[in-house]
């Protein structure tokens, strides 16, 4: 009998741009299809995210999606040493210790990520979203007759993708994923996440700098941005506001650094670079220039096998955009 393949659609919805992905389980993962679409302003966000759903999900699966930003939280604490079950028992009165929210307003889970029976304690993540965010997402999805299998954040599908891209054994080094309005920052110890953050420093920011030093509006600021991504006289216009943006993101990069190397024997070895802004040219560079870590970009789409009829060479152009959705996909 013919068998069903294993399928997952991964969807990040941006502030700028939608991203999906169809991803087949085999042995080596393999990308059936994928679509990116900018978001317009004047259009309706409903009807946008229609036209893309129609065109990769045909066969109804249901969806991977992930949310991230000021409604969302990570917290890495340690609880005494206990078993799976205890851990969801004690997860609904302890939470409260470590989230900011009123717990009627949220929902929130958590799991063990090590333990240490030497010492008696675990580390545990604990992660949790404002109610009234996710309903908004789900409204969104099931409105247009779709389904939602796991909802994850932004960050953790970054470190599960770069898990699956590169494997790093007893190191610890940071990913980092530049998009529009955030820039995802995960430090991983051997491949296990130790501390999560949305920073709000992203290209949003670079754009506005660029047209407050320019004197121009927010959309030939934008032009310029993308040109100067492959235009040199372009980059040297843009290169002090650049500068000046990364100086302040590099900043908030440290203070996870040194927050993380205060408690922990191992220090940040590198910081590996994904996300759109990072096709700017010179940005590791100048991040690497920041923090005194060395920072290079990486692919996401490393290990991935390619359908046949999927145009491969227009992916490998935006790869660098796919590292949260390539996380969500291989769930």
């Amino acid at each position: 009998m013919f068998k069903r393949p294993k399928l997952s659609i991964g969807l990040d919805v941006g502030s700028s741009y939608i991203k999906t992905v169809k991803v087949e389980h085999n042995l080596h993962p393999l990308i059936r299809d994928f679509i990116l679409l900018k978001i317009s302003p004047q259009q309706d966000l409903s009807s946008i995210l229609k036209e893309v759903l129609q065109k990769i999900n045909i066969e109804n699966f249901p969806l991977n999606i992930s949310l991230s930003g000021q409604n969302v939280l990570c917290r890495y604490v340690e609880f005494p040493l206990m078993k799976g079950e205890e851990f969801k028992s004690a997860l609904k009165f302890e939470i409260g210790k470590y989230i900011p929210f009123s717990l009627d307003q949220i929902h929130f889970d958590g799991t063990i990520l090590k333990e240490d029976a030497k010492n008696n304690k675990m580390l545990v993540l604990l992660t949790s979203a404002k109610k009234e965010y996710i309903s908004e997402r789900l409204n969104l999805i099931y409105n247009l007759g779709y389904t939602v299998n796991l909802i994850d954040v932004d960050c953790l599908a970054l470190a599960n993708c770069f898990n699956f891209n590169i494997a790093l054994e007893n190191k610890s080094y940071a990913v980092l994923n530049i998009g529009a309005s955030y820039s995802n920052l995960d430090i991983l110890e051997s491949g296990i996440p130790v501390l999560s953050r949305d920073i709000r420093i992203a290209g949003n920011e670079i754009s506005q700098r660029i047209a407050t030093d320019l004197n121009c509006d927010w959309e030939n600021a934008e032009k310029i941005k993308i040109l100067a991504s492959h235009d040199e006289s372009s980059f040297q216009k843009i290169k002090p506001s650049l500068e000046s943006v990364l100086s302040l993101l590099a900043q908030e990069i440290r203070i996870s650094f040194d927050y993380y190397e205060s408690q922990s024997i191992f220090t940040v070895e590198k910081l590996y670079l994904c996300g759109g802004q990072t096709l700017l040219t010179n940005i590791a560079e100048i991040l690497t220039h920041y923090l005194g870590v060395k920072a290079e970009i990486y692919n996401p789409l490393e290990g991935f096998e390619f359908s046949k009829d999927l145009d491969s060479q227009t992916l490998r152009q935006v790869a660098l955009q796919f590292a949260v959705v390539m996380g969500l996909g291989l769930r």
